[in-house]
């Protein structure tokens, strides 16, 4: 009694990848502008006698990174080609 086993993987249904790309892109804005955010308080306290424009600058660039990586997740033809490519 053998089985006719199929191993073909189901297709993955677009509603499941696009849900995946905005849950890696919310946890990326959470996680890169806490990390700036951690470094602007830390670097006003130590550095900047206690001035708050690092803080918003450090925040700032961390959200910027996140989304730019988003914007690439989502489209990713806008992905630059490397000027150098080893020629084979």
């Amino acid at each position: 009694m053998s089985a006719n086993n199929n191993t073909k993987a189901a297709p993955i249904p677009s509603e499941e990848i696009l849900s995946r790309k905005w849950d890696e892109c919310l946890s990326n804005v959470i996680v890169k502008s806490g990390i700036g955010l951690s470094v602007g308080i830390v670097a006003s306290a130590l550095v900047f006698k206690k001035r708050s424009w690092p803080i918003s600058v450090s925040t700032g660039l961390g959200l910027g990174y996140a989304l730019s990586q988003c914007e690439r997740n989502f489209n990713p033809t806008l992905v630059p080609v490397a000027k150098y490519q080893d020629k084979k």
